[in-house]
Parts: C-alpha cells; sequence; structure tokens
C-alpha cells in the first residue's frame, strides 16, 4: 500500500510538473509573441519617424538650398551691375582722356604744320 500510495503521489508530482511545465511553455510562448510584437511595433515607430525626419530634413534643406541660391543670385546680380556701372565710368573717363589725347595731337599736328609752312 505505501508502495502504491508512493507511485500515486510520484505520478500526481509528474503530473502537475508537467501541467506546469505546460503553462509556463505557454506563457513563455505568449510573453514571446508580446515581446515580438512590441519590438515589431517599436521597428516600424522607428523607420515611420526615420522616413518622416528625412522627409522633413530633405524638404528644409532643400528650401534652404533654394533660398541660398537666390540670396547669391541677387547678390551676383549686384555685383554685375557694380562692375558695369564702374566699367562705363571707366569707359567714359577713357573715352574722355581719348578725346583730350587726340586734340592734343591734333594740336600737335596743326603746329607742327604751321612750322613747315613756315620754313
Amino acid at each position: 500500500m505505501k508502495k502504491l500510495a508512493s507511485v500515486v503521489l510520484l505520478g500526481s508530482v509528474l503530473l502537475t510538473g508537467c501541467e506546469d511545465a505546460n503553462e509556463i511553455k505557454e506563457d513563455a510562448a505568449k510573453a514571446k509573441a508580446e515581446m515580438q510584437k512590441t519590438l515589431g511595433d517599436a521597428w516600424d515607430e522607428v523607420k515611420d519617424t526615420t522616413t518622416e525626419f528625412k522627409g522633413e530634413s530633405l524638404d528644409e534643406l532643400l528650401a534652404e538650398s533654394k533660398k541660398l541660391g537666390l540670396d547669391m543670385y541677387d547678390d551676383g546680380k549686384e555685383v554685375a551691375l557694380d562692375a558695369w556701372i564702374e566699367s562705363k565710368e571707366a569707359a567714359g573717363e577713357l573715352t574722355e582722356k581719348t578725346k583730350q589725347k587726340a586734340q592734343e595731337l591734333a594740336e600737335e599736328l596743326r603746329e607742327a604744320r604751321e612750322q613747315d609752312k613756315d620754313n
């Protein structure tokens, strides 16, 4: 009888242990599934945020680049206009100096001709 009670007791312990092991396995599987879902959701959120960040950053970068390009274009136009005005003024001065020099040369030629006539 003692042996039978021992076998029954041992069987009960084994069955209880097996049931506990199965429950532990099921709990572990549920926990694993929940963890995978949580990690998947977190990863999806990271990807979405990264894509959103890249999109905003790229748009901001393009807008800033366009603004800088337009500023540089405007500055270039100012520099070109200033250079053009300065070149016109310089050309005007050269033209005036050229006229003066031409008049001086013409005067020298007249004087030289008059001296030749006198001699």
